[in-house]
């Protein structure tokens, strides 16, 4: 799972994987849409691909990448435990403010 916080530390690798996150994309495409060189492109591909991050299928001449989830969503469990330790802190800190003689906890607009 490191390996995954690994890959995503590079921002252009963030950009290949939200722009492959409606679907398989050509080398092409994906050069159209992140605006990255085509060597930077294929390079930071090989990497997810090899990372098993992205697989690739081959369709005629071109060979289309798209997500693998797998590793993505251990991550994406992992990191679930802080999103429920910060909204569980929130929580106490809103009963806290409560019990406060003349305080009052800001409302959701």
């Amino acid at each position: 799972m490191a390996d995954v916080f690994q890959l995503l530390a590079e921002p252009s690798r963030r950009h290949l994987l939200e722009a492959l996150r409606d679907g398989e994309r050509s080398v092409g495409e994906l050069v159209d849409r992140t605006r990255m060189s085509q060597p930077s492109v294929s390079k930071q591909l090989r990497i997810l691909r090899d990372s098993g991050v992205v697989a690739v299928r081959p369709a005629g001449r071109q060979h289309l990448y798209s997500i693998r989830g797998r590793s993505l969503r251990e991550a994406s469990e992992w990191l679930s435990y802080y999103e429920r330790f910060w909204q569980d802190g929130l929580t106490r800190m809103d009963e806290v403010l409560r019990r406060e003689p003349g305080r009052r906890p800001r409302t959701k607009a």
